[in-house]
């Protein structure tokens, strides 16, 4: 366990879903904000593993009020009047996976970076399978937009909600973005 972060152990963590255009949502949060956004297709067993090994001895609870927030903004984002999120976000990551992270939530709606843009973006110029192996481990994904991440030639690669997502997503907020 030497190098991942962990919550405290004595915190509810606040799950709930939510319907979508991509399908069922998963969110948990804590009281310090959103911590995990699964996607469809992702097992709800293996989000609690995720939860039970970030946040030992942490109490999975109904959490459809506290997570209402977060619920809205998505909404917002899926009927296109949000494309910047302003939630509280807990990332419970590396230190190198939050630089990336956060150099991801820097790219605005519409537009696209590569794995390398981000690379060097974080100072490890050649470091971009690293920064596509922390992508990959994003816990809150739409609202940390890796979707927004692509190959060095524009392809669509490497999203863990499958391209398929990833595609709709790219399509989505250039529609929103256009006018």
């Amino acid at each position: 366990m030497a190098g991942v972060l962990q919550g405290t152990c004595d915190e509810k963590v606040f799950c709930s879903t939510m319907e979508s255009p991509l399908g069922r949502l998963w969110l948990a949060s804590t009281r310090a904000g959103l911590v995990k956004v699964a996607l469809p297709g992702e097992d709800e067993h293996e989000n609690l593993g995720w939860l039970a090994f970030r946040f030992p001895g942490a109490v999975p609870v109904d959490g459809a009020d506290e997570n209402e927030m977060f619920v809205r903004q998505l909404d917002e984002y899926f009927a296109g009047s949000r494309m910047t999120f302003d939630c509280p976000v807990r990332l419970v990551v590396r230190d190198f996976t939050r630089r990336v992270l956060e150099a991801t939530s820097c790219i605005p709606c519409g537009e696209t970076r590569s794995y390398g843009e981000i690379a060097v973006a974080v100072g490890s110029p050649s470091a971009a399978r690293a920064v596509g192996r922390s992508l990959a481990t994003n816990p809150v994904p739409i609202i940390i937009p890796c979707h927004r991440v692509v190959g060095s030639d524009g392809s669509l690669v490497g999203f863990g909600g499958g391209l398929r997502i990833k595609e709709w997503l790219l399509a989505h907020e250039r529609r929103a973005t256009a006018g």
